[in-house]
């Protein structure tokens, strides 16, 4: 087990290096530079930056401002499904506690790798044939309240799961997020039926093991149900709008966006204040989850 010494990785094959460097960074005892780490495992210096830049474009370590790095986004949420995320119990709990308070369905997610996992999700008319533990390939829109924290390259992967015609306006949602902490999608006309007709599809082949892949891609376009994306002003215009969802971002004591949290109004006309309330709680239930996960990750062995 790495115990943060410094350390000779003579002749390290380039796969071996970028390991050490993880390893390093995981013992501790905080964030280090790059040439700090390049010193401590006997690296170039300029091969040390190369390998350190690539794992940041990735999410797989955070440049701070200081210009140290530490673990990232990307490794935190890798950590937490190999733990099972811990006990998902009080995750349905707060998700129902969300959903009875803005009386619509929700859901949270996690991205592991090219997958985007619903840890926890609510039981409504629409999400009938979505359950917790269900994982769908990671295709924009989905996972972007967490995929705007990460880098670049890795946004840039995200982006091009779709065709040309929407990166722009999926690349301002990402801008978005980062600016005010949500995004909100319009409800198109045909939302409600579609969603209707996926989420009976995804429920019917949950019981045939063949169908699996099938059944994925129902449910990534089902997660995709949403229309065309609000900016900032026209969201906080006077007069009701059509809501389809709702998320942001949930992150971790260290900063990190690891999980997704949103919810589903699915409704032609929202008042102004109704959606103040929708964000209001929406944002007070990812601070709680967030404050959860170091509570649980404190409590671990």
């Amino acid at each position: 087990m790495p115990d943060g010494k410094t350390r000779s990785v003579p002749s390290s094959p380039p796969t071996q290096r970028v390991i050490s460097i993880v390893e390093l960074l995981a013992a501790g005892p905080g964030p280090r530079t790059s040439a700090e780490i390049a010193d401590g495992l006997g690296l170039n210096r300029s091969t040390a930056g190369t390998i350190l830049a690539a794992l940041a474009e990735r999410g797989w370590v955070h440049r701070l401002p200081d210009l140290s790095y530490e673990l990232g986004p990307a490794l935190a949420a890798l950590g937490r499904q190999s733990s099972g995320t811990g006990d998902r119990a009080w995750l349905e709990r707060e998700l129902e506690r969300l959903g009875d308070r803005v009386d619509c369905g929700a859901a949270l997610t996690t991205i592991t790798l090219d997958h985007l996992e619903f840890l926890a999700v609510t039981r409504d008319r629409y999400t009938v044939g979505i359950e917790s533990g269900a994982r769908i390939p990671l295709l924009a829109p989905a996972g972007a309240a967490i995929i705007a924290h990460w880098g670049s390259a890795r946004q840039q992967d995200w982006l091009h799961t779709r065709g040309p015609e929407r990166r722009a306006e999926y690349r301002e949602v990402l801008a978005t997020l980062r600016a005010t902490g949500f995004c909100a999608w319009r409800l198109e006309s045909d939302s409600l039926p579609n969603a209707r007709v996926l989420s009976e599809v995804a429920d019917h082949l949950a019981d045939q093991p063949a169908s699996k892949e099938l059944r994925g891609r129902v449910l990534a376009q089902l997660a995709a149900i949403g229309g065309s994306a609000y900016d900032r002003a026209a969201f906080d215009r006077e007069g009701p709008l059509p809501v389809s969802y709702i998320s942001a971002p949930v992150f971790d004591g260290g900063g990190h966006a690891v999980m997704e949290l949103q919810i589903g109004p699915l409704r032609d006309e929202v008042t102004r204040v109704e959606r103040r309330r929708y964000l209001a709680e929406l944002s007070a239930a990812a601070r709680r989850i967030g404050e959860g996960l170091e509570s649980a990750s404190s409590r671990r062995p």
